[in-house]
């Protein structure tokens, strides 16, 4: 089965962003040729793999067995939906779409700006919490902060941030995550997209979504340029 191209720089922009999250956390892991691996147990709602790389099951399965006698529970996000690995036990936890726009010309929105600060990126991250993915966990160390290719971006009113988003930033693209709102709208998720293209200058926008979000973002000029999904399992057998 042929990969898009797209799907393929998207996924290696994400695990651009799977080294940020490890490195600002103090957690190892390995950048193979195929797949970004993580030696210590990833962060909430982050994978133990990531595949970003096409038709490399038997490397990707040595390396999951790996991680599978050091670890109860692997989570692996298969980035082209590839991997049979139903038999060794994982189970899908979701399934989406890797995202992709072509490059804009786009002014900051109005009220958005960039996080600068160490109390201003807890202020994002305690709306992040509230409005998307609550966890007891700090999720975004203030190290993050020190990185040039990782920008939190926001929309703040009456001392609270309303909207926000996530952008890191590759050679070949910027990456669109972890997007949050008051009130999700396509206006909304799109305000965020065009924050994140604002800082990426003139490269292409990529990301994933599934559900509502998908929806916005492919009414805010995004299509989709193939699937993934995420597996997990407990005490996996190879």
């Amino acid at each position: 089965m042929s990969v898009d191209e797209r799907a393929m720089i998207a996924a290696r922009n994400n695990a651009g962003w799977y080294e940020a999250v490890f490195a600002a956390h103090g957690l190892r892991y390995v950048r193979r040729p195929f797949a970004f691996v993580g030696q210590d147990s990833a962060p909430p709602y982050h994978s133990n793999l990531t595949v970003f790389a096409p038709d490399q099951e038997e490397a990707i399965a040595l390396e999951l067995a790996g991680l599978a006698s050091r670890f109860d529970r692997v989570v692996v996000k298969d980035s082209f939906c590839q991997l049979d690995l139903e038999r060794n036990g994982f189970r899908a936890l979701f399934e989406a779409f890797w995202i992709w726009r072509d490059p804009v010309q786009v002014d900051l929105p109005n009220g958005w700006d960039i996080v600068k600060d160490a109390r201003g990126l807890q202020m994002w991250e305690d709306s992040w919490r509230q409005n998307s993915s609550p966890t007891d966990r700090r999720m975004f160390p203030d190290m993050l902060l020190e990185r040039e290719d990782v920008l939190f971006l926001g929309r703040r009113e009456a001392g609270r941030f309303t909207d926000g988003c996530i952008a890191n930033l590759s050679n070949e693209c910027v990456g669109l995550s972890n997007v949050f709102a008051e009130n999700p709208t396509q206006e909304r998720f799109e305000a965020a997209a065009n924050a994140a293209s604002w800082v990426g200058g003139h490269c292409s926008l990529v990301g994933y979504e599934s559900g509502a979000e998908l929806e916005h973002a492919l009414s805010a000029g995004f299509q989709t340029v193939g699937r993934l999904r995420v597996l997990a399992a407990t005490d996996a057998k190879f």
